[in-house]
């Protein structure tokens, strides 16, 4: 080993026989490119440090700690003494220290969750602290205590935890004024703070009016918490909660989680038997190294997967219980209760969680041993913090994530239609667009995922804004060192990840729409569904009447479903709608042009070499390239010049229908969204984005002419939908097409043919208003007709 990857390290033990359990704890590392973690200090203070003391005799007395551990000192102070404290590190940083030594007065903890505050207020109870929760679960006889304590200006409580709904109701804003006016408010403490921000992996509606406290409340400190913040969702929770510039402290601890091992397992064709099988196996290894069992949590995305696997481990001898939402409170305590005693830190009955992702929130057990996403997380904030419930003590943990590249597709089209929800509530209440930070968070996932040259530790935490020279090797030692299957495994990480389908056939293996059973827990929920309630009620409701808005417009959804077609027709689709009989046939070319290639519907593309002694399905580890060497960025600007002769759309069309239209087209602003499979190199993102634009230019051109209401009413049989929703519709429309084209070429100039095909069907349909309904014997009505079923099929 060189000079300078020596400096401050010693050699961090990797796994004995490659195995999954015998890692060591590496050495606490000083991170000479962040310099540690940041402190900004406040101008000013609100209050003299006269309860330091008492806080220190909190921290030994009452939580049995010998001492602060890392900024945790300046926090307490900084809050003692009345500062706004905005705190970014992996762990709690003693946000109920100064609420427990205050002599009087009351703390509000806003959380997410019912299950986090339930734990929290336990264990606070445990050390005889006076806690309590006001939530939806808390019965009549304690809220009417609470209220009264509050009431009486001077509580008994020292600390309420409350989820955001609650706090901001008036009627509890009021009870707090008679706090407030007794000087009894001593502070708000917002737990799991990126929920504020809509560029966060986790936005919470009622999070963000949390400012609402600040106004009203102008003079009581604010404390903002969280393990997972940009630098642009650090600046937006700051300014959404009005901290104070004046008496503001900030502490940002360095991201890089040493002690944890980071895997990816790549699947080729996902099969639920063998990933089962994995996962048992690689529990069984750590138990048999360690000599003794070990706690671990899996993260499912459904609860039908919580329950399946759960079911599985219990069958071969594994503690396994599941926990989700679909479960009752008391079985979710219980199961709590026992995983928390269990695991080899005591004689608990559960080692092991099946969860979905709300499990593990505020949880403090530090002897996790490893984390297991069984499916692929929504974001990379979310993996980090999921990943971020193993090792808490400081020894080293493993954290395995599953990778196919159909499950990336399905999530993707998750994240896509929760994305089109969201701006068409903001359609609706006349309000901003949407951040695209969740598309934008879930590809920095996937980058990091399929790349097999960059460092696990440093694609982390540069994510999160930390400058690193992946050149230096001494610097990329301090973040890792072996201690990722990249770091550690390279060739053979690169060799398994030739055993990841082809882009395109996986996206023909993924269901169009989203069904209710790929829904996380979290984003799961009906009017009939007691179970769901409580924290995140706001966005059920806000999503259920986007629901019966969608109802109303457009009448209730199509019966046919993409797992009643054949595996190369659901490829034709695109995720916003189902155009399942519009697209039954591939676009004849004009005849100018020469026929695309057939596709035959059971045959499947090639995939690469096979690596030897592994099986199709066996998992594998694995990373890919920066896709930026190999998929140039889309910059928004035409490039005509590069475009094939066939690509180069006339736009005479203004012409051709002048002597017939009312209205010149309208205006059409840039199309929002990424490109369906916009990883794939088949066809260059320049040519996909303007054969896009010239399908939507037409669609537009066609279909919004001055007779548009008797186009879409009588036509398309649209009579309820507002003319307000109709480009946006076209817009998805435009996307289905271009997807379709793309899905059944095999070259560029076959992709060329199969979209001029289709804008040349358009413009036909723009020549003969009136006989849609019936069409004709003519070969253009083929084509033409599937062209009026997209748009008819389009969903917001």
């Amino acid at each position: 080993m060189d000079s300078d990857s020596d400096s401050g390290l010693r050699t961090q033990a990797a796994f004995q026989r490659d195995s999954s359990s015998s890692i060591h704890t590496p050495p606490s590392v000083v991170y000479d490119n962040i310099a540690g973690p940041s402190h900004s200090k406040a101008k000013s203070l609100r209050r003299e440090p006269s309860g330091l003391v008492d806080c220190h005799r909190v921290l030994t007395k009452v939580f049995g700690h010998a001492d602060y551990k890392g900024k945790q000192r300046e926090i307490v102070e900084a809050a003692v003494r009345g500062a706004d404290i905005f705190v970014l590190a992996p762990t709690g940083m003693g946000k109920e220290f100064p609420a427990v030594a205050d002599t009087h007065g009351i703390t509000i903890v806003v959380s997410p969750l019912l299950a986090l505050m339930k734990n929290q207020v336990s264990a606070l109870r445990a050390k005889s602290v006076n806690a309590v929760a006001l939530t939806s679960e808390t019965d009549k006889e304690e809220k009417e205590e609470i209220v009264r304590d509050l009431s009486s200006g001077h509580p008994i409580n020292r600390l309420l935890y409350i989820t955001p709904e609650k706090l901001l109701r008036s009627e509890f804003l009021n009870t707090l004024d008679t706090v407030y006016e007794n000087q009894e408010l001593n502070r708000l403490v917002i737990d799991e703070a990126h929920c504020i921000s809509e560029w966060g992996h986790d936005f919470r509606a009622e999070y963000r009016r949390l400012g609402i406290f600040r106004r009203r409340f102008n003079d009581v400190p604010i404390m903002a918490l969280t393990a997972t913040a940009t630098p642009t969702v650090q600046a937006d929770i700051i300014r959404s909660l009005e901290m104070s510039s004046d008496h503001l402290v900030k502490v940002v601890h360095p991201f890089n989680r040493s002690n944890l091992f980071y895997e990816v397992r790549y699947l080729g064709t996902p099969n639920q038997a063998s990933q089962f099988a994995d996962i048992l196996n690689f529990i069984l290894t750590i138990y048999e190294r360690r000599e003794r069992v070990s706690a671990g949590i899996i993260y499912c995305r459904t609860r039908a997967g919580c329950d399946e696997l759960s079911t599985f481990l219990r069958g071969n001898g594994v503690k396994s219980k599941p926990y989700h939402r679909g479960l009752r409170p008391s079985q979710l305590d219980s199961t709590l209760r026992e995983w928390t005693s269990g695991g080899g830190a005591g004689s608990g009955s559960v080692d092991v969680v099946c969860a979905t992702i709300a499990f593990g929130l505020g949880i403090d057990k530090g002897d996790v041993r490893y984390i297991i996403h069984y499916d692929l997380p929504k974001s990379l904030e979310g993996y980090y913090q999921e990943t971020g419930r193993a090792g808490r003590d400081g020894s080293a943990a493993r954290c395995v994530l599953y990778y196919s590249r159909e499950d990336a597709i399905r999530v993707k089209r998750l994240i896509s239609a929760n994305q089109t929800k969201r701006t068409t509530m903001a359609l609706q209440s006349d309000g901003p667009e949407p951040s695209q930070r969740s598309v934008d968070s879930f590809r920095s996932l996937i980058d990091l995922a399929e790349s097999t040259t960059l460092c696990r530790h440093v694609a982390i935490c540069r994510y999160f804004g930390e400058a690193i020279d992946s050149s230096d090797a001494g610097m990329v030692r301090k973040y890792c060192n072996k201690m990722c299957d990249i770091c550690k495994n390279p060739a053979k990480t690169k060799g398994l990840h030739q055993k990841l389908s082809s882009l395109e056939f996986a996206a023909t293996q993924v269901p169009i729409h989203p069904s209710r059973t790929d829904l996380d827990d979290e984003n799961v929920g009906s009017k009939n569904d007691n179970q769901n309630k409580g924290d995140i009620a706001a966005m059920k409701r806000a999503r259920t009447e986007v629901d019966n808005a969608a109802v109303a417009r457009y009448g209730k959804k199509s019966k046919t479903s993409g797992s009643a077609l054949p595996m190369s027709m659901r490829s034709l689709n695109t995720r916003q709608f189902a155009s399942h009989g519009a697209l039954l046939k591939p676009y004849k070319p004009p005849l100018k042009a020469a026929p695309a290639p057939s596709i035959d519907e059971n045959e499947r593309p090639a995939l690469e070499p096979d690596v030897e002694s592994e099986q199709p399905n066996q998992p594998i580890t694995i990373d890919l390239e920066d896709e930026d060497d190999l998929v140039p960025e889309w910059d928004g600007e035409q490039r005509n010049e590069k475009i094939p002769e066939r690509l180069q759309f006339d736009d005479d069309m203004e012409d051709e229908l002048r002597g017939n239209r009312e209205s010149s087209p309208m205006e059409l602003g840039k199309l929002s969204g990424e490109m369906e499979a916009y990883f794939s190199q088949k066809i260059p993102l320049y040519m996909r984005h303007s054969a896009r634009e010239s399908l939507r230019q037409a669609l537009h051109k066609t279909f919004l002419r001055g007779d548009a209401d008797k186009i879409w009413k009588e036509n398309l049989g649209k009579r309820k939908l507002d003319a307000a929703y109709r480009s946006p519709l076209l817009d998805e429309a435009a996307k289905g097409l271009e997807f379709a084209a793309f899905s059944l070429c095999s070259t560029q100039d076959g992709y060329g043919s199969r979209v001029e095909a289709t804008v040349d069907a358009v413009k036909f349909l723009a020549k003969h208003i009136g006989r849609w309904k019936d069409g004709g014997k003519e070969d253009e009505w083929e084509e033409a007709m599937e062209v009026i079923q997209v748009v008819k099929n389009a969903k917001l």
